[in-house]
């Protein structure tokens, strides 16, 4: 509980000739001043703790979604990658196949 200014000043005036001076503000220095200057119980502790465990494991699932979701994009470019590759190599063998038969039908015309 945070003692009251009315509090904390009684209580030096009677304190600091029995103690000093400095003394008396050391021992009022160990009292809360304010409400938020209140110590941390372990109950709020475990229960802070409890909800940051509940939405780091929101934050795994999510993650592990978002991970899912870009390996199968991943996976749909790869296929697609494939197959242009694929499309590719077709046209330029057959390009070099044609190329070579009118170099073929020109050398033939020629000689």
């Amino acid at each position: 509980m945070a003692l009251s200014e009315k509090h904390r000043s009684s209580i030096y005036v009677t304190l600091a000739p029995m103690l000093g001076e400095e003394e008396a503000e050391a021992l009022l220095s160990q009292f809360p001043a304010r409400e938020l200057d209140q110590p941390v119980t372990k109950e709020f502790v475990r229960a802070e703790l409890s909800e940051v465990r509940a939405e780091m494991a929101d934050m795994k699932a999510e993650l592990r979604s978002d991970i899912a979701a870009q390996r199968t994009d991943t996976s749909a470019l790869r296929a697609e990658l494939y197959d242009r590759l694929r499309q590719q190599t077709v046209w330029m063998a057959g390009a070099l196949v044609a190329g070579m038969g009118v170099a073929t039908g020109i050398a033939s015309v020629i000689h």
